[in-house]
């Protein structure tokens, strides 16, 4: 991991040897952690290596905290410290070892090492950088005084791009501490710099404590002004329920239920409004049923939702689909299937030309199979659909479900048929060739090999993109290898090949005309680079590329550095705001859309601060740029973009964790590109955390089989030496169960093995039928999308 350079600052001259450093490294009467017994570990050959000057290991810290190794880092930083005489990596090393104790939870600990950093310097970046993670610790120990203090001893030692975002932070930590007073004062400040984004969000907590502090018509007038100017429905909702709360408490309930009601009718979907809603309730002010209801239902109080739906609907009994399709949808969160499924019934009988009986018929036909298995009755709702609207948008979607739905249940001739349905009847639809392709598939699996061909060889004419040609060509290849005409399947497995050679369907081809199963392992492997000499062959084919002039610097930052999406990156990452940073680069990213120049400078700097899914993202932007395809990209770019594209990045994790579980590690690395492009602090809305996106009921279960690490929680796996490992076992776990095979592995991995089970069961040792098997979109395109990572890794990764 390379790190920039420690900035050069200018310090107050004195002896160094004067200063008092802390006896105890901790601030807390303990030691550094001596480290985790783990699982057992390969033992590496010892070898002499040269001891890292001070300014190396403050590099090396950066890199284990970027690893999550924290215990190592904090040895780095402690070596640094004591090994130096240099003011600068003093400081450098001082922050780090109050940073690393933060992260470790040892927050008196950071407290004290901070401090001694403040005492004993009177000025440096370090120096003025522990002012904010001071800040940070005494957030978390409640003294939320002293938090103010620091944030604002920051902002004065360090006036910079973010300085509204601390003044927040000062004014957040003044509310805690129930100075309201002091808080407006630092939201207003913290006003004067903020980005358009932000100025709802501030004008909000200044009203706030405006209101708080004997300021309520400054309060109120704040309010009115943004019911009435901002153009974020979340402000005014919030804005309604504040300003209804504020003049109850100065007595005028009239002017508060308005506010409130007002709410109910524009804003329905936000729980603020739920809150309004509530207190017109509690003070028995009357309340549109409809409305009512439909704020219940967004707030997740369903039984209320229902209750009043139905009181609206036997009241206005000419009403519209409306109050059907959220009390449907109610029943459905309460688990009530069979009231779930009337209110759709209802809605389509009564309502046949409603906005949202398209939807009726598709969640009951849903509901129908999924919780009742009713395969024929939901297919039979969808295929009336079809009947009845046949110029419908949707009734392509609709087919196509009513085919799936066959399939799950069984019905596999019905099933086929119905999907050549959508081919022949809607062949413009975006379901047609996957369609077309299902149902050869279906063909296959009733060993109806001819009539699996036949469609085949229909998508080959029909289809024009290198994917449908090559699956086309694969599985007339399957077909014919299962009539015993291997030498056919042989020629047609190569077309497959040449078709797509870097897709999925073309990978499969080559492996199967070579003999190969999915997911070969190479034995040449080699993942050391000649980074200096490659960047030279970029720089000189960018340069040709983009007829750039020889005067043009690509190793400068001039033109990034005043570019505020940049700068406010450099701030957060100096913070140890990782994903903000991430967030302000990403935005610098888009907006270099057509720069060449600047997206390699942007590129290359991502690098160095570990920002890998940025420089891989950068990278591609660049290749698109000079006008490549998919292809051209790997075999006409120079080397080098590929490498950061398919990077092999936290290779000092990934490989010792392969070797461990006997795993290839560009196998590994493919699987990441695919879970988080290297991106270690990504957390999915599913809940899966890091490099390898783990969630943390599963990474509790790996944890158990595994015996490590100690202490566990799910802020573990944001670590990247604890994710990889874990994940790398998670899959070894698949790998052994199914004798090896990555395929149902990766399967088990992605979609849960209990899936794998039964599509395994349904496709046999046919491991190319598994593919094709699997029900989930998500799981059967990562199992392709890892195919592919896995091939381009082998090829760039590789020595004769």
């Amino acid at each position: 991991m390379i790190k920039r350079a420690l900035t050069s600052i200018s310090i107050l001259v004195f002896v160094l040897t004067s200063c008092t450093l802390p006896f105890n490294r901790t601030g807390e009467n303990r030691g550094i952690p001596s480290g985790t017994n783990s699982a057992p570990q390969l033992s590496p050959t010892p070898t002499i290596t040269p001891t890292p000057q001070p300014q190396a290991r403050i590099t090396l810290g950066q890199a284990d905290i970027l690893n999550g190794d924290y215990e190592k880092a904090l040895a780095e930083f402690w070596s640094a410290r004591e090994q130096s005489t240099d003011p600068e990596v003093i400081q450098a090393a001082q922050l780090g070892v109050g940073r690393v104790l933060l992260l470790q939870n040892d927050i008196n600990g950071a407290v004290s090492q901070l401090n001694w950093l403040l005492t004993n310097f009177a000025e440096g970046e370090s120096r003025d950088t522990a002012y904010f993670f001071l800040g940070q610790a005494y957030e978390r120990l409640q003294q939320y005084l002293l938090a103010a203090d620091a944030y604002q001893n920051y902002v004065d030692a360090s006036p910079g791009p973010l300085d509204s975002e601390i003044l927040e932070m000062k004014g957040d930590a003044l509310v805690r501490a129930g100075e309201f007073g002091a808080a407006k004062l630092a939201f207003l400040a913290a006003l004067k710099t903020a980005q358009p984004i932000r100025e709802d969000t501030l004008q909000l907590k200044i009203a706030q404590a405006a209101a708080e502090s004997g300021g309520e018509q400054d309060a109120i007038s704040i309010y009115w002004a943004l019911l009435e100017n901002s153009s974020a429905d979340y402000i005014k909702a919030q804005s309604n329920l504040l300003l209804g709360r504020l003049y109850l408490k100065l007595g005028m309930p009239e002017q508060a239920y308005a506010r409130f009601q007002d709410s109910v009718t524009r804003f329905p979907t936000y729980y603020d409004t739920y809150s309004g809603l509530v207190t017109l309730v509690e003070d028995g002010q009357p309340v549109n049923d409809l409305m009512r209801g439909i704020v219940d239902y967004y707030a997740g109080q369903y039984s209320l939702a229902v209750i009043a739906l139905e009181r609206y609907m036997l009241e206005n009994p000419d009403h519209d689909g409306t109050p059907l399709y959220y009390k449907a949808y109610g029943y459905y969160r309460l688990g009530d299937i069979d009231q779930e499924i009337a209110a759709w019934n209802e809605l389509i009988e009564e309502h046949p030309f409603d906005q949202y009986l398209a939807t009726a018929y598709l969640e009951k036909a849903s509901s129908m199979w999924r919780y009742q298995q009713d395969y024929e009755g939901a297919t039979n709702t969808l295929l009336h659909y079809a009947a009845r609207y046949p110029d419908s948008a949707r009734t392509p979607e609709f087919l196509f479900l009513a085919g799936k739905i066959l399939e799950i249940g069984g019905y596999l001739t019905r099933a086929a048929e119905t999907w050549q349905r959508v081919f022949n009847e809607y062949p413009g639809a975006e379901q047609a060739y996957p369609a077309l392709f299902k149902a050869g598939i279906v063909y296959y699996r009733l060993q109806r090999y001819e009539d699996a061909r036949l469609v085949f060889q229909r998508m080959l004419v029909l289809s024009t993109s290198p994917e449908d040609q090559a699956a086309a060509r694969f599985w007339i290849a399957k077909c014919l290898e299962a009539e015993d005409k291997d030498e056919q399947a042989l020629t047609y497995y190569q077309q497959a090949a040449d078709a797509d050679p870097t897709g999925y369907y073309g990978i499969r081809g080559g492996q199967k005309s070579r003999g190969e199963p999915p997911f070969p392992r190479q034995n040449n492997n080699d993942i050391a680079m000649d980074t200096d000499k490659e960047k030279k062959d970029a720089e000189k084919w960018l340069r040709a590329t983009f007829s750039l002039d020889q005067g043009v610097d690509l190793h400068s930052y001039s033109d990034l550095s005043n570019n505020p999406l940049f700068q406010r990156g450099e701030e957060y990452w100096k913070l140890g705001l990782r994903d903000n940073a991430r967030n302000e680069f990403e935005q610098l990213r888009k907006e270099l859309e057509g720069d060449a120049v600047n997206l390699y400078r942007l590129m290359n700097h991502m690098l160095d601060l570990g920002f890998y899914q940025t420089a891989s993202l950068s990278s591609r932007q660049i290749l698109d740029l000079a006008g490549l395809s998919q292809d051209e990209t790997l075999t006409k770019a120079p080397i080098f973009f590929n490498h950061i594209r398919f990077g092999v990045f936290y290779r000092d994790l990934v490989v010792p964790a392969a070797i461990e579980h006997g795993l290839d590690p560009l196998l590994i690395f493919s699987l990441i590109r695919q879970e988080s492009l290297f991106d270690a602090s990504i957390t999915s809305s599913a809940g899966a955390h890091g490099l390898m996106q783990i969630t943390g009921d599963t990474g509790e279960t790996i944890v158990n089989n595994y015996g490590w690490p100690e202490n566990y929680t799910v802020e573990s796996l944001d670590r990247p030496f604890i994710n990889v490992r874990l994940g790398t076992h998670f899959l070894k776990i698949w790998i052994d169960k199914y004798q090896g095979e990555i395929t149902p592995a990766l399967s088990s991995y992605n979609a849960g093995d209990g899936n794998t089970i039964i599509w395994k069961g349904l496709a046999g040792d046919d491991v190319d039928l598994l593919v094709e098997l699997i029900r989930f979109d998500e799981t059967r395109d990562y199992i392709k999308y890892i195919t592919e990572n896995y091939e381009i890794y082998k090829t760039l990764y590789s020595h004769p």
